[in-house]
Order: C-alpha cells, then structure tokens, then sequence
C-alpha cells in the first residue's frame, strides 16, 4: 500500500499543528517518524489513518483519498496501535486480541479466526496471558497483548495475502522492556519484509538507527529532513529538531551507528539549567575509541 501524503496541513482554530507536509511511503519499508515533544507527531500519524481529515491537501492510499474509504473498507487494510487504552470492562486478553477480527466476520468468529488469535499471541509473547483479566495485566504486558491485536486485524487467512496492508504504530515501545522493544520492531521489520506498508513512532533515536529504513523528521509541525537513515540521523539535523548535539558512533559489526548526548558540547540551555542545580555532576567527555 502506497502512502502519498499531498502537502498536508492541520490546525486546530488558529493554531497551525501540521505545516505543508509532503512525503510517500513504500510498501516494504519501515518509516520512522521522529521529532521533539509537541512536533505534530501523532497528529501526522491520525492523518495518515484516516481519523483525522487534514484541514488542507489530502493523503493517498493506492491514488485514493483515504478519507473516501469507508471504515470497514480501511478496518480491512491498516490497523492503528494508539499510545493508550482505557478499559473498564473486564475483558479477557483472548477477547482483546479477537477485537481485531472484527473487520473479518459477521456474527461468531470461525476457527480460522480462533487460531489466528492463538498466532499472534504468540508472536508477540502474549500466549501465557491466556485467560487472563487484560486489566491484571502490567503497561508492558497489555502493549504486548494490544500489539497481537493490531497483528490479527491484518491477518489474512490465507497468510500470503498481504498486499496493501498497512501498519501505523504510536510510540509503540514505550512501556516496553528492552528484551521486548525489539521484539516489537522485529515484527515490524518482519512485516515489511512481507510487503507491509509501516510507520512507527519513535523517541529513541538509537531505535529508529537499528530500525527504520526511512525516517520522517518533524520540528513545529514541519518536515524538516526525510530520507534514509544514514541521511537524517545526522549531528547537524538531530541538533535542528532536538536543541541537542549528539556523538555519533560507528562499529564495524553493524550496519548503524549508536547516538549519545554530547555532554562536553553542551547546548546554553542545559547550561543555564545545570547552574541552578545544586547537585550538578563535573562529566568528563566521552572518548571515542
């Protein structure tokens, strides 16, 4: 499923949130959106699902406006993994994960779906949570068990189906262990690799180094720099969209580089930060070796 987003804009009243973005996503790529607290992160990914329709320009899927789609129509082809989940009812994990085959039955869910579920569970290291209450469940836990959902919503039955799929993931490691943060985006790779078309949201640049193969960079609600990885995880654009100056650090076993904080080049803001901390720490500059 080909992404074109068509210089799309969103504000709400007169406070502009998205500014003129335009960029297109590729099935079999891992695009990686990054940028500061408050870039319009979230809200490009709501335009990108459909929930959201863009205040100006329009986004495009297979050369269709998505907002033409109806929801079952786009229930069947892109599933979202939002930041958070408020449940009250006592649902039992099995019961979350079958929510995705909604798109996919009319009344009762057949065996296919049952064993679907059962998969994706146990992609996803959910299975020992069958039974159990979703809300006795840790944040990390339910991550893991909301992920097997969004899985089995794209599912097909016949597993080889999977042209014009499209997976959109908010923040999706945020609770997450570091075991199963990269659990979580070698399934996404994985899924690339199969033809999915999928979008992640990141905080951790080191992440989207070891996972992306494009990355979408916003600052205030601009496109600042789109390109492959080794292209925008640069010192000079990381500083642009952050204020921070990082190091960035090379190994010859892998295939991306490792990005820390330059404490000994640090930014007058966190200066004058650190003057009115009393306990502030003398830190010696890293050594690249």
């Amino acid at each position: 499923m080909i992404i074109t987003a068509q210089n799309i804009s969103y504000s709400i009243g007169k406070k502009p949130i998205l500014h003129n973005l335009s960029f297109v996503m590729q099935p079999g790529e891992v695009t990686v959106v990054l940028g500061a607290n408050g870039a319009g992160k979230s809200t490009l990914l709501r335009m990108l699902s459909g929930e959201q329709p863009p205040t100006a320009g329009s986004v495009l899927l297979n050369d269709k406006n998505i907002q033409a789609l109806t929801p079952s129509q786009l229930a069947r082809c892109r599933a979202v993994l939002s930041q958070q989940y408020m449940l009250n009812l006592p649902f039992s994990c099995e019961e979350i994960v079958m929510m995705g085959r909604y798109p996919h039955f009319n009344n009762h869910p057949a065996q296919a779906d049952h064993d679907i579920v059962q998969q994706c569970m146990q992609e996803m290291q959910a299975a020992q949570f069958t039974g159990r209450l979703y809300q006795t469940l840790s944040g990390g836990e339910q991550q893991r068990v909301q992920m097997a959902r969004v899985l089995a919503q794209l599912r097909e039955v016949n597993a080889a189906e999977v042209t014009g799929k499209l997976l959109l993931l908010d923040e999706p490691t945020a609770s997450l262990d570091c075991l199963h943060q990269q659990a979580c985006l070698h399934k996404a790779r994985d899924l690339a690799q199969q033809g999915y078309t999928v979008v992640v949201i990141l905080h951790d640049l080191n992440l989207a180094a070891q996972f992306a193969d494009k990355i979408l960079l916003l600052k205030n609600g601009c496109l600042i720099k789109q390109g492959a990885m080794h292209e925008v995880l640069q010192p000079d654009c990381i500083a642009d969209a952050y204020e921070m100056e990082v190091d960035t650090w090379h190994n010859e076993n892998y295939r991306f580089p490792v990005l820390v904080p330059a404490i000994h080049r640090r930014t007058p803001v966190l200066k004058a930060s650190n003057k009115n901390n009393k306990n502030e720490h003398n830190d010696k500059p890293f050594v690249k070796r």
